[in-house]
C-alpha cells in the first residue's frame, strides 16, 4: 500500500512537471522587439524633409533608390549617383550629387553608409 501511494505521488509530480515545462516551452517570447528606424530624406531643392520608416538596415543609397527614381554608375558601395528624379549632375559643368548626414557631408559613399535612427539625409548637386 505504501509503495502504491509513493508511486502515485511520483506519477502525479511527473505529470505536473511535464505539463509545466510543455506550457512554458510553447509560450512565445514576449521580449522580442522590432526596432524601426525613422529617417528624414531631402533631395535637391525640396523645401522639406520627407519622413521614412524602415525596419531593415539599409544604405543611404538603398533608401534613396527605394523612394526615388535614381540613375547610378556602378553598383553597391561603388555606385556613383548620376541623377535623381530626372535631375542630372552634369560632369561638363563639374557637378556631382553629394549627400549629407545630419548636416555634415558624408565621409563614405552612399552605398556604404548604413542609415541610423534619426538620421537626416540630404542630397545636393555641388560643383568641384
Amino acid at each position: 500500500m505504501k509503495k502504491q501511494n509513493i508511486f502515485l505521488i511520483i506519477l502525479v509530480i511527473l505529470i505536473f512537471l511535464t505539463g509545466y515545462f510543455y506550457k512554458t516551452k510553447l509560450q512565445p517570447n514576449k521580449n522580442i522587439s522590432i526596432k524601426q528606424n525613422v529617417v528624414l530624406l531631402k533631395v535637391g531643392d525640396e523645401k522639406n524633409f520627407t519622413t521614412y520608416k524602415t525596419i531593415e538596415k539599409k544604405s543611404a543609397l538603398d533608401l534613396l533608390k527605394e523612394k526615388n527614381k535614381v540613375t547610378t554608375k556602378g553598383e553597391g558601395v561603388n555606385a556613383y549617383v548620376i541623377s535623381i528624379n530626372g535631375i542630372e549632375a552634369k560632369t561638363e559643368n563639374k557637378e556631382f550629387w553629394s549627400f549629407y548626414v545630419n548636416g555634415k557631408m558624408a565621409e563614405v559613399g552612399a552605398g556604404s553608409y548604413i542609415i541610423r535612427e534619426g538620421d537626416k539625409i540630404e542630397w545636393k548637386i555641388e560643383k568641384y
